[in-house]
């Protein structure tokens, strides 16, 4: 039986390799093809939003015709909301954000969330994100924010064990502050969610496992 295509779109190196691994094993029953390009990461950190999707479309167009994928998730967190609907739009195929699953889960999980991010862009779209979430719940939040750029800059320089020790003591500075839920901003950060969950005692959602199931039906309805 031929397996399901699915393209995944990174813009940082630091979410290529969590994706992969998780993805192939939990979810072996679809052929999963990984495009990277990092310089959508500078027109990000710019706001050039113009530029990206254009970018991000071509990369989507040439999956879709050269390797067959059927749907696609797109591994990078700071894209903003209007950026985003532009480029599902355009895509030529069901995509999503793989941090849209984990913020509805977020939103039903507590009113009180903290949200950690390394990537400056990050914050405010994952701000926008569980905000129009809430939105569409009906319901009201209450958002702590705490965004390090150092954990991320120490991870794409090669320092994983300076990144994991920093990016820890960013996230012990929610103890305290009462918040039912901690959403880890950026796929990159999903390794440790089972370290934070230890220090904080509180759920901690990261969109690697979130996602998954989104992946696996968008597949089943593409065949």
């Amino acid at each position: 039986m031929t397996r399901a295509r699915a393209l995944v779109l990174h813009a940082s190196r630091a979410a290529v390799d969590c994706v992969a691994e998780h993805y192939a094993a939990h979810a072996p029953e679809v052929e999963f093809t990984h495009l990277l390009d990092d310089g959508v990461m500078r027109m990000l950190r710019a706001e050039d939003w113009p530029r990206a999707v254009r970018r991000m479309v071509a990369m989507v167009d040439g999956a879709r015709e050269e390797y067959g994928v059927t749907c696609g998730v797109l591994t990078c967190s700071a894209v903003p909301p209007a950026a985003l609907e532009e480029l599902k739009a355009r895509a030529g195929i069901p995509l999503f954000k793989i941090d849209e699953p984990m913020a509805r889960m977020a939103v039903r999980t507590s009113r009180d969330i903290g949200v950690v991010s390394t990537f400056p862009s990050t914050k405010q779209t994952t701000h926008d994100l569980l905000v129009a979430e809430a939105r569409r719940a009906g319901v009201q939040l209450r958002l702590e924010e705490e965004m390090n750029a150092a954990p991320l800059e120490a991870l794409l320089a090669g320092d994983r064990e300076l990144h994991d020790r920093l990016f820890l003591e960013t996230c012990d500075r929610f103890a305290g502050r009462g918040v039912g839920v901690l959403v880890l901003a950026q796929v990159s950060m999903a390794r440790l969610a089972d370290q934070v969950r230890g220090r904080l005692g509180i759920p901690v959602l990261e969109s690697l496992s979130t996602s998954l199931e989104v992946v696996r039906h968008m597949c089943a309805e593409g065949r």
